[in-house]
């Protein structure tokens, strides 16, 4: 009896094996990391990428020229670790988000300590991860490079680095769209991107051009701004990887989590580094302004299609400094109408960036000024449209992202079928009919050109003039303002909607002391 009353001794801590993670990493990436390793499609890549360089190295020492021998072992190197990493590694997120989704777990993670943040970044650092144990698969392969000689080992290093930063931001990419529904968009837009990087990857290596050795150079550092240019490419990658998984984030998170404001607040950022890394590399304006562009397209896009889905708790924050908080709210809360004031920003941003940068010491040619207002007002045109034609479509309709890629593709293919038409008839003046739509201006560019040519070789054109552009440019203008007024408009006519959650989140609760 006096045996059973005395307490059982505690049994001692069993000691954490080798193969368990530590209990402070995210469950999500514990999970992920168990499930990615263990997965057929990785487990296959490793192994097919061990054997293939092997059999490549034991081909290469048998060579004649030690120098061909070690530039075909670096060009075949690279050549598989970025299939492995830019391509397979990445398109294992396709349905990272979406098989979640489907599973109904969504729900289940956000009840606990889960964020979507946490959730995303675990889909995302897990696949990083396994590409980082690929990259650290074939460091022995360089080594064993370094010897054939005539090797530069810092660029290579650097070029090596650069490809794993770009399989980190084609994950995040796939990652984000993983939680669209659109399988078009989710699973087809990045086959057919993988298949065209696929034929780059091959074309850069194997063509006889060299394109692989310049690259190398690049990598080196030693040209002039090159420095500048990984530097502003580092700040790109890291921007649209961000804004890829900020999208995949707000499409999974509760109504009263506000991924918007920061998101949009990240844009300005990002938009003003590049342009101080642009001003003090001195980068030429017809770079500065597609990328530029490059910058604003998904913040715009994201902007214009988001769902008015406003909270008072979301409001609260910005209320608390009264007037300047409205004011900032109308730019930076959820939804499309706060969306199209943030687009005119961005666009009133990055058109000062341009402007400050034009100056006298950086001329332009006589006929590249109209060109490059056609490209930057044909593009923008290109991006507003679709969310105007969004507004106007019937409420019953989804007005969801996929929608907005949907309707830009169909510019697109308007563009291209219009383009083919001109060339199969004598008479291509239909295309000014058609000038609305923003793509056909560029259409509208190759046409003029070729007119003035082909009037130019007849002789009957002055020597001293050129392509007559304005007409484009005036047409460019009137549709980029006419389709943002549009949006304006649309975007005042729901305001009333954001003073009701205003004053509904201004109104003191019950709970409040």
């Amino acid at each position: 009896m006096s045996s059973t009353s005395k307490a059982v001794a505690t049994p001692p801590p069993v000691p954490h094996a080798l193969d368990e993670f530590s209990d402070r990493i995210s469950p999500m990436l514990v999970k992920e990391l168990r499930q990615g390793l263990r997965a057929k499609t990785f487990v296959i890549v490793f192994l097919a990428l061990q054997a293939l360089l092997a059999v490549v190295l034991l081909s290469a020492i048998g060579a004649s020229s030690a120098e061909s021998s070690g530039q075909r072992v670096s060009t075949i190197i690279f050549f598989f670790f970025s299939l492995a990493v830019l391509i397979v590694q990445p398109l294992r997120g396709i349905g990272a988000l979406h098989n979640e989704i489907k599973g109904n777990t969504i729900d289940l993670m956000v009840l606990t300590r889960l964020g979507a943040w946490r959730i995303v970044l675990g889909k995302w650092v897990s696949i990083v991860s396994q590409s980082a144990l690929l990259l650290t698969a074939i460091t022995p392969y360089l080594i064993l490079r370094y010897f054939f000689g005539r090797m530069n080992l810092f660029a290579e290093l650097n070029l090596l680095l650069l490809i794993f930063i770009g399989s980190a931001l084609f994950t995040a990419i796939t990652v984000g769209l993983s939680a669209i529904n659109s399988i078009l968009i989710r699973g087809l837009l990045p086959l057919i991107c993988s298949i065209y990087l696929g034929g780059g990857i091959f074309a850069l290596t194997f063509d006889n051009s060299n394109d692989f050795g310049d690259l190398i150079e690049f990598c080196s550092l030693q040209e002039k701004n090159s420095g500048w240019a990984l530097l502003a490419g580092l700040v790109a990658a890291g921007y649209f990887g961000w804004s890829a998984l900020a999208l995949g984030a707000s499409m999974i998170a509760p109504m009263a989590e506000n991924h918007s404001s920061m998101r949009r607040l990240i844009t300005l950022v990002a938009v003003a580094v590049f342009a101080i890394i642009a001003a003090v590399a001195d980068f030429p304006r017809e770079a500065l302004g597609p990328i530029l562009l490059m910058f604003c397209a998904p913040a715009i896009a994201i902007a214009l299609t988001e769902p008015l889905q406003l909270l008072p708790p979301i409001c609260r924050p910005f209320l608390r400094f009264g007037t300047l908080g409205k004011l900032a709210g109308r730019f930076f809360y959820p939804g499309w109408p706060s969306g199209v004031l943030f687009t005119g920003l961005l666009i009133a941003l990055g058109t000062f960036v341009i402007l400050n940068h034009m100056s006298p010491s950086r001329p332009l040619g006589w006929h590249f000024e109209p060109r490059f207002h056609i490209l930057m007002l044909g593009s923008l045109g290109t991006l507003l449209l679709p969310g105007l034609i969004m507004r106007i479509l019937p409420a019953k309709i989804n007005r969801s992202f996929a929608i907005y890629l949907l309707i830009l593709a169909i510019l697109i293919a308007t563009a291209i079928g219009v383009a083919i038409i001109a060339e199969e008839v004598e008479d291509a003046s239909f295309m000014w009919l058609l000038s609305w739509i923003p793509p056909v201006q560029f259409n509208l560019l190759d046409e003029v050109n070729r007119e003035y040519y082909s009037t130019y070789g007849s002789g009957s054109a002055p020597p001293t003039s050129g392509p007559d552009f304005a007409p484009i440019v005036t047409i460019g203008i009137a549709t980029c303002v006419a389709y943002y007024l549009g949006l304006l408009i649309c975007a005042v006519r729901n305001f009333h909607l954001i003073r009701e959650v205003e004053a509904e989140a201004a109104t003191p609760t019950t709970s409040d002391p």
